[in-house]
């Protein structure tokens, strides 16, 4: 087989498997005019260094570039919108990639073992990201996730030991973190969260031994077993939750044996109540200052004048916990 491949402009579509092992194939650039790239088509190619990929290309096939160990350059079209399952998994020296803003999906184990991926742009229309899909990419060190993701798939970015910094977008679009998704990035210090990851599911940041501390945000529900597990570091927990929920088993299981837990202003009580005590955060559980111009309060029998929600009803039992209108006043129930 030649080093390089020459294409006809009227070709649309590479079938399955079609230059398979093709070992002394050592660059490709494919014609506009190619839409599809099918399985396994490029697959075990071991000796290609470089691939430039037509503007007409839609999809990308499942193990198209499999295996293919002396990749260095990929170049990617506007257009592309699907990354098939495994499609570069084993590609160990590609550097760095740029996505195309038309990408929206990327398969399982897409790049699954790309030790040598140090950068990656992934685009504003990506939606989803499958599971394994940045698996025991080690080279990695940092990962902004765009504004329009909705799936994170189960170990999306496990065993990316040299992952520091996790940026999670500020948008509508609710996103949760499924199970294992950063399990045992051992490198990683810095996680940004925001209202709209609602879940943390199981592990998913299990044995992230370097990670000091986490903020999780006010609109989370729920935090299943073992997703912080193994986290050392650990010695800085702050929760926004106004209305705690009980945390799945072992969710902070061998965190920092010095590790507070602070949380909102006179929700300390109702906190060890759900179960966040001391047994867990062993460094003791604070609170936050009270919000600006609102005032602690205590109810007492012989209180004058009426109280009333922050929407103007008046209520005939103020709630420990909750903030009122009193006396012309914001008032916090303690």
């Amino acid at each position: 087989m030649a080093a390089g491949l020459s294409f006809s402009d009227s070709l649309r579509y590479i079938a399955a498997c079609g230059f398979q092992n093709c070992t002394r194939l050592q660059s490709i650039t494919l014609p506009d005019s190619v839409q599809f790239i099918g399985d396994y088509t490029f697959s075990g190619c071991t000796g290609l260094t470089s691939v430039t990929l037509g503007k007409g290309l839609k999809s990308l096939g499942n193990y198209a570039f499999q295996n293919c160990t002396s990749l260095e350059t990929v170049i990617m079209p506007q257009g592309l919108s699907t990354i098939g399952n495994y499609a570069f998994i084993g590609c160990t020296k590609i550097d760095s990639l740029k996505m195309p803003t038309t990408l929206t999906y990327i398969g399982e184990h897409a790049f699954d073992g790309c030790t040598g991926l140090r950068h990656i742009e992934l685009p504003y229309s990506l939606a989803e990201i499958r599971y394994n899909a940045f698996q025991n990419c080690t080279g990695l060190t940092k990962v902004t996730l765009p504004p329009h993701l909705v799936y994170l798939g189960s170990c999306a970015f496990a065993g990316c030991t040299g992952l520091d910094t996790v940026v999670f977008p500020e948008t509508s679009m609710n996103v949760s973190i499924r199970d294992y998704a950063f399990m045992n990035c051992t490198g990683l210090r810095s996680v940004t969260l925001h209202d709209n990851n609602f879940r943390i599911y199981d592990g998913a940041f299990k044995g992230c031994t370097s990670l000091p501390k986490i903020t999780i945000p006010a609109g989370m529900v729920k935090i299943d077993a073992m997703a912080f597990e193994g986290c050392t570091a650990l010695d800085s927990v702050t929760c926004l939750v106004e209305e705690p929920f009980v945390f799945g088993k072992d969710a902070f299981k061998n965190i920092s044996p010095k590790c507070v837990l602070t949380v909102p202003y006179g929700k300390r009580a109702a906190y060890i109540a759900a179960g966040w005590t001391t047994d867990v955060f062993k460094g003791g559980i604070v609170e936050l200052p009270a919000p600006e111009g609102i005032h602690p309060v205590r109810v007492k029998a012989d209180d004058k004048g009426a109280w009333f929600d922050l929407e103007g009803k008046e209520v005939s039992q103020p709630e420990k916990g909750k903030i009122y209108i009193h006396g012309s006043k914001k008032v916090l129930v303690k």
